[in-house]
């Protein structure tokens, strides 16, 4: 101890108590790093990709999840949009809570995790998405555009078009 004390490898600390003093260029590992150059962004041609512009990797929201979080752990994600960071609590078996403020992305949500986990989804509730006549016509007087890409792609299992015009009409079609 005195050895350390006199090399200056002990610091007192306002109680009195020793710490020993050790430094990153002794130690026998790489310093965490804040870049991860490794995982890309996702490319126009990816399987994974889904069509919103600020979707992430899954392998990068697993990372994260992982480094963030053990199994059994609620992972929120209040603006989920395609569900990439509740695909990844899913598969890492954390419970999860997403938020969007869209039906469609709900939709889209959800099949993406029937999909990845028929076989052991956990269970779940969706609030707010309309499943009565009252909720649909909520939904309508809210946004019609939101209204109308709800019944085009949930209830009629269709496509709706990206751009929306002014005619007060539908625009998408079934598939």
């Amino acid at each position: 101890m005195k050895e350390h004390h006199d090399e200056g490898r002990i610091y007192y600390t306002r109680n009195g108590t020793a710490e020993y003093i050790r430094y990153l260029d002794e130690m026998p590992s790489v310093p965490l790093q804040d870049v991860w150059h490794d995982i890309s962004p996702i490319n126009p041609q990816a399987k994974e990709r889904l069509g919103y512009p600020t979707q992430k990797l899954l392998a990068l929201l697993e990372r994260i999840i992982v480094a963030s979080s053990n199994e059994g752990d609620v992972v929120l994600d209040p603006f989920c949009g395609c569900g990439t960071a509740l695909d990844a609590a899913e598969g890492l078996k954390r419970k999860w809570i997403g938020i969007d403020i869209t039906p469609i992305a709900v939709a889209l949500i959800e099949k993406r995790l029937k999909d990845g986990y028929r076989s052991r989804l956990s269970p779940y509730e969706v609030h707010g998405f309309p499943t009565t006549i009252e909720s649909a016509h909520e939904l309508a007087k809210r946004s019609r555009y939101e209204f109308q890409d709800w019944v085009i792609e949930y209830l009629l299992g269709g496509v709706s078009n990206e751009t929306k015009v002014g005619d007060g009409g539908f625009d998408g079609h079934a598939a």
